[in-house]
């Protein structure tokens, strides 16, 4: 059973990180697009947040509290464990006020021709996903390094 959870665990947070790294490799190229395929792409990603990132992360979050219910070695306490928790807080909070609103937001600036006003948009949205990847990426790190172990 702990290799199932294990494993369903790491597919989740390859998820999340895939969706983040598309999304910053993606953008740019879509923005440049402008108008109707920017606004296209930018209401895909406010999708991917609710179908696929939303998703992982509840998996990643259950999966690894019934990781460490089941491991005598494991405990909440950890510093592993704590960063593995609040990462995925992090990335529901951004992704619930900044990520998917903002794509939205986005969404509608190019549609009403407002290339200048989804650009801003977009780069405070590349800030926020730069900020997220660092922070899966170093979750990542603490838990194959059992950091504080």
């Amino acid at each position: 059973m702990r290799e199932l959870l294990l494993f369903i665990h790491i597919v989740a947070i390859g998820a999340w990180l895939g969706s983040a790294t598309l999304q910053l490799v993606a953008n740019p190229a879509m923005q440049r697009a402008g108008g109707a395929t920017a606004a296209s792409w930018m209401r895909q990603t406010a999708r991917i947040g609710r179908v696929v990132v939303s998703p992982a992360a509840v998996i990643t979050l259950i999966t690894g509290v019934i990781l460490v219910l089941r491991e005598d070695v494991f405990d909440f306490e950890q510093v592993f464990v704590t960063i593995g928790f609040l990462v995925v807080v992090v990335g529901a909070v951004l992704g619930m006020r900044v990520s998917g609103p903002g794509g939205r937001k986005a969404a509608d600036l190019h549609e009403q021709g407002d290339e200048k006003g989804a650009a801003a948009v977009e780069s405070r949205l590349r800030r926020w996903g730069l900020i997220e990847l660092a922070l899966l990426l170093f979750a990542i790190y603490a838990m194959v390094d059992k950091l504080g172990i």
